[in-house]
């Protein structure tokens, strides 16, 4: 499961990244492969692993709503 972006992390002095959220740290590595992202680490959300993970990659932050609008008008013909 994927959710929806962070906002920058200001502890450690990095320029941009690009923070989302899902269920596990596979996740993260599915997120890395499939988007071409480079991942950073991935941060434990309050040392509970039942509330998922922060997986924060390097980069201008990306939002999933953006990428799934751009393919609303889209119809195969």
């Amino acid at each position: 499961m994927i959710g929806w972006p962070f906002s920058k992390s200001e502890d450690d002095g990095s320029d941009e990244e690009n923070r989302h959220w899902a269920s596990s740290e596979e996740d993260c590595k599915a997120m890395q492969k499939k988007y071409g992202w480079e991942l950073k680490r991935v941060e434990h959300r309050d040392g509970d692993s039942d509330s998922g993970v922060d997986c924060v990659f390097k980069g201008k932050q990306t939002s999933f709503w953006d990428m799934w609008a751009d393919h609303q008008d889209y119809k195969e013909e």
